[in-house]
């Protein structure tokens, strides 16, 4: 897990606890941990509840990943300090993350298209 990796916490048990944090706490972890405002953080967790992710969990891990994701390609400016988008940058970074690393999500009662 990515916040181990960094040493943002000490612990496996820790990494579990921060998934299930209450959602200011969370949120202010991730701005702290990837630089991101509430806007940005509201848009990756709509677009990824939209994408399937209902398990508040599952989409927190995978919200994680992805502000990884970002970091590793080039997102991240070294000079504003803090992860830069292009117009409708994050809805197309969160598509192309998506189509590489997370699984089509089905929940009872989602539509699938035949």
């Amino acid at each position: 897990m990515y916040a181990l990796e960094m040493n943002i916490v000490a612990s496996q048990e820790q990494v579990d606890d921060l998934f299930h944090l209450p959602d200011r706490r969370f949120f202010e972890w991730c701005a702290r941990s990837y630089s991101i405002n509430r806007g940005i953080f509201n848009v990756i967790d709509s677009w990824l509840f939209d994408y399937g992710m209902k398990d508040i969990v599952s989409r927190r891990k995978a919200m994680d990943h992805y502000l990884r994701y970002l970091l590793l390609h080039g997102f991240y400016n070294e000079k504003k300090l803090y992860l830069q988008f292009g117009k409708k940058g994050v809805t197309e970074s969160l598509s192309n993350f998506a189509e590489r690393h997370l699984p089509r999500q089905r929940c009872e009662g989602d539509l699938i298209e035949a």
